[in-house]
């Protein structure tokens, strides 16, 4: 694995499909989102707190990417991802998110995401538990 990812302790690995290109012939930006998204729900499995139906989970609230090196068909891709710790709230924190290019050895993209405890069944935002910041900062401290 790249030391790219060396402060990443939660890593999702996929391959880059054809149809991921777009009609210039790169990764669509909308693919990056995608890879990102399967790597959070991967996080949120690797603390034990994985995305289920019903009652408080997870919504995404807002994201950045900071697209840096075109991937391309065919290539493996990484994605590595934290939480920033001094984002964590009552209510939310900020993971950082960054794409490597196993055939290249670069970082494609960066990303940024707001993740909200959301109640499913109230419809509306609700708080952490301190069950689930206490999985957080074991998880990026170990």
């Amino acid at each position: 694995m790249s030391d790219l990812l060396k402060d990443f302790k939660s890593i999702f690995e996929t391959k880059v499909a054809w149809g991921d290109q777009d009609a210039a012939q790169h990764v669509n930006n909308i693919m990056y989102l995608r890879y990102a998204e399967s790597a959070r729900i991967q996080y949120m499995d690797d603390i034990g707190l994985g995305f289920h139906k019903g009652g408080d989970n997870i919504i995404l609230a807002d994201t950045f990417v900071k697209f840096i090196y075109p991937l391309t068909y065919p290539d493996k891709i990484w994605v590595g991802t934290r939480c920033m710790m001094e984002t964590i709230d009552e209510t939310s924190f900020k993971t950082e998110q960054i794409i490597v290019s196993q055939k290249y050895n670069k970082v494609a993209a960066i990303i940024t995401a707001k993740i909200v405890c959301y109640d499913y069944e109230k419809l509306q935002k609700s708080s952490w538990s301190p069950t689930t910041i206490d999985a957080i900062r074991r998880f990026e401290q170990d």
